[in-house]
């Protein structure tokens, strides 16, 4: 994690299953380190392997306070379906768009700072 330009990058290690436990454990280093300011998020989830349905649940909704934009960086197919399931179907609370381009994703979050 850092912030650079008032933005928060957020770049995950390799998790096999992101279950609830971590998810909240991740939300909670998040608001330590960024000492509970909002910011726009660039989220890398490149090497998430899975996200558990409670996990996903969470952070669409109470995972994502503090966080006033997400854009989530992918790469493979499987990372991409994981990105649109969560999008469409758990529908975060706040603007969320999937980007492969990391230059894009950053231009994207300039807005909601």
């Amino acid at each position: 994690m850092f912030i650079e330009d008032g933005i928060l990058h957020f770049y995950y290690k390799e998790i096999n299953t992101m279950d609830l436990e971590v998810a909240r454990q991740c939300v909670s280093d998040r608001m330590s380190f960024t000492k509970n300011q909002a910011y726009p998020c660039l989220v890398d989830v490149i090497k998430l392997k899975n996200f558990t349905k409670e996990a996903r649940d969470y952070f669409a909704s109470d995972g994502n306070v503090g966080i006033t934009a997400n854009a989530i960086l992918t790469s493979s197919t499987v990372t991409k379906m994981m990105a649109n399931f969560y999008i469409t179907v758990n529908k975060p609370h706040n603007p969320t768009l999937m980007f492969t381009d990391k230059q894009k994703a950053l231009e994207w979050l300039k807005q909601f700072k």
